[in-house]
């Protein structure tokens, strides 16, 4: 796991708080700038088409890229297009997860839907959001 230095105190319950606040204020900041540049952003994660059917299929566990996780397959108003959390209602299991990650304590592998255009989370957004503040590059997958 990649942690800088400069975001880590030793305590790691702190930690875990300080990057909820940081990815919390990036998400806000990102938000300021969609609206000062008039640009029209998503908001939140793309959701999957409901035009595209139930995979049939046994998932098959596999690493995947951060950087290619698209969006979700329902959708999720809680985190921005770059799943970081548009809520500070998800304080709690965020950093949660944060802790969990932090201490390294093995989670278990989040479950997504490989399409053409990159994969949708089924289950694992807060984990996709504390990997991507915490630096990660790629986080185990159940795929379908």
């Amino acid at each position: 796991m990649f942690f800088s230095l400069l975001h880590s105190t030793g305590d790691p319950a702190q930690d875990a708080r300080s990057d909820f606040t940081r990815a919390r204020r990036a998400q806000l900041a990102a938000r300021l700038l969609r609206r000062l540049t008039g640009r029209r952003g998503r908001g939140q994660p793309a959701t999957l088409p409901d035009s595209v059917g139930q995979v049939a299929g046994v998932p098959r566990l596999a690493v995947v890229p951060l950087a290619a996780i698209v969006g979700t397959v329902e959708p999720s108003p809680q985190f921005d297009e770059r799943f970081r959390p548009a809520s500070g209602h998800l304080r709690m299991r965020w950093e949660g997860v944060a802790l969990a990650v932090r201490r390294g304590t093995a989670l278990p592998p989040i479950e997504v839907r490989k399409r053409p255009e990159g994969y949708y989370v089924i289950d694992g957004r807060h984990r996709v959001s504390v990997a991507r503040a915490t630096g990660q590059r790629d986080i185990d997958a159940w795929v379908t």
